[in-house]
């Protein structure tokens, strides 16, 4: 809903980008939103190996050009996008926004704080996750369907990998 909306707090872009490979039916999907609100963008991908017959390389779709909204499924230490902007610019494009379904919210590289908090400062990024690790915690605490173990489980995840 963010990105679809028409306020200061979405990014402008030029084209979306699908992260190998889960990364590819979301990008697709934005681009079905984004299409039922007249707002066409161009889709890219990218594959993991180079493809020497068809149409060969690594890149699928648009070309990509301008500022480019990235999208993929989760972050944890940020090594995915740290690729997309390797990727992306090596194509003559820039990564602008990163776009996740799921920040776990672990430490970053850095230490204390988030892998897409650091990552939004090293690359000047937008970044933009639908769901956190805390919405996930404040849905299951609230819910008897889901058992009283998990959440000890999460918090024990959370106190080794997780952001202060």
């Amino acid at each position: 809903l963010l990105l679809r909306c028409n306020c200061e707090l979405s990014p402008q872009f030029d084209g979306l980008f699908g992260r190998c490979y889960k990364g590819n039916p979301l990008a697709c999907a934005c681009a079905g939103a984004f299409a039922e609100d007249c707002q066409d963008y161009p889709v890219s991908f990218n594959r993991k190996e180079v493809k020497d017959h068809g149409e060969g390389g690594t890149l699928l779709g648009a070309a990509l050009s301008g500022r480019i909204l990235a999208i993929d499924d989760v972050v944890t230490a940020g090594t995915a996008v740290r690729e997309s902007v390797d990727f992306i610019e090596a194509q003559g494009a820039s990564l602008c926004a990163f776009c996740v379904a799921v920040d776990r919210q672990e430490r970053g590289q850095e230490g204390s704080r988030s892998a897409l908090a650091e990552l939004a400062d090293t690359f000047h990024l937008v970044p933009i996750s639908i769901v956190t690790l805390d919405d996930i915690l404040a849905f299951a605490a609230d819910d008897p369907r889901i058992s009283s173990d998990i959440a000890p489980r999460i918090e024990a995840y959370r106190a080794q990998y997780g952001a202060v």
